[in-house]
């Protein structure tokens, strides 16, 4: 029986293709447990992926995908560009993006859920945050995340190789903390703590570390505004399993 569904937009873009290793670890050690819905180049495989989602026996739902503070993205291709009609988009999945996935519109759909969103600026709380959307809603509990940089962006002076080792240690940490979170049904607020203690942990073995490593300052201190920024909105201690 599943009793926590992933919902994980397929980006050609390469930039979370490392959350990859939070599903194959799960399914791993839930098992059955755990469904992963990768989503197709097409609004029907969207629609059709909440669909599932709100149909399944899982109270927990974990996106893993881009985003910002007001809405969830949803499937992007290599080829998708700015400029290009909505028609050839749809005719084309070549072409396809979706930038306005799940959002104040359809957030209700996920009522009576827990919704824990691995997206930049889901920690957000204002009047059109997705995260006060949810609440106000129904869902149960929204946990959400702040800037988590997954590729390089000019200006931030984040190196390719530093973000590499990043990405590595925090589908690392979510994964582990999903995989005992659910096996013990923990409230939402034990498994945030469970993935701030894991965080630390790797924070101090880099600090420790006997071996040299140049980009160790920018890992930290962005390892640390990870676990900082996590947000519980609505209930925290509810448990992540129908009793």
């Amino acid at each position: 029986m599943t009793k926590i569904f992933g919902i994980y937009p397929t980006d050609r873009q390469e930039s979370i293709t490392f959350l990859n290793r939070i599903n194959t670890y799960l399914c791993r050690k839930l098992d059955n447990q755990w469904h992963c819905y990768k989503i197709k180049y097409s609004n029907a495989d969207h629609e059709s992926c909440i669909k599932k989602a709100i149909d399944s026996n899982a109270k927990f739902i974990l996106f893993m995908g881009h985003g910002r503070s007001d809405c969830l993205f949803g499937s992007c291709n290599k080829k998708s560009q700015d400029f290009i009609a909505e028609d050839a988009v749809i005719e084309n999945p070549e072409f396809y993006r979706n930038e306005h996935f799940i959002h104040s519109d359809n957030i209700s759909k996920f009522k009576g859920k827990i919704f824990f969103s691995l997206s930049c600026l889901s920690n957000r709380n204002d009047t059109k945050s997705l995260a006060r959307s949810a609440i106000n809603n129904g869902v149960i509990s929204f946990v959400g995340f702040g800037d988590i940089p997954t590729d390089y962006i000019v200006g931030k002076n984040i190196p390719l190789k530093a973000i590499a080792i990043y990405k590595g240690i925090i589908s690392k940490v979510i994964k582990i903390s999903i995989s005992i979170s659910i096996q013990n049904n923990y409230t939402v607020e034990e498994m945030v703590s469970l993935i701030k203690v894991l965080t630390t942990k790797e924070i101090q073995k880099i600090i420790l570390s006997p071996y040299k490593n140049r980009h160790k300052e920018i890992i930290v201190k962005n390892l640390f505004l990870f676990k900082q920024e996590i947000m519980i909105f609505g209930n925290r201690y509810e448990r992540l399993l129908y009793e």
